[in-house]
């Protein structure tokens, strides 16, 4: 019996092994964030970076996401620069698979 047991506690050690080794366990290095400038009409800049929409990201969360933290400005500002930078798309109709152009805020 205690055979047994050590077959199998050896075979799910394998297991776990080959799992991280292939798939990964640990969190890997962040990519660098490409972050480009678009000016407006209005002749200010608007920071900006490339973002695909998975399933269940809305405009705040994804934002929220890219920038670590809670939103530094109003979410009506957000809105208009996010559409401002995508002038055929409404901040409330994003696309899964779609990537859109998302603003970017300086820390305060």
């Amino acid at each position: 019996m205690k055979k047994l047991i050590v077959l199998l506690l050896f075979c799910l050690f394998i297991y776990i092994v080959y799992h991280d080794v292939t798939k990964g366990t640990l969190p890997t290095a962040a990519q660098p964030k490409h972050i480009y400038t678009e000016p407006t009409k209005t002749n200010k800049a608007i920071n900006y970076q490339m973002v695909e929409v998975k399933a269940g990201d809305t405009l705040l969360s994804i934002v929220e996401r890219e920038q670590g933290g809670a939103l530094r400005v109003p979410i009506e500002q957000l809105i208009k620069d996010f559409e401002t930078l995508n002038p055929s798309v409404k901040a409330n109709a994003l696309q899964i698979g779609k990537t859109y152009k998302f603003p970017v805020y300086k820390r305060n």
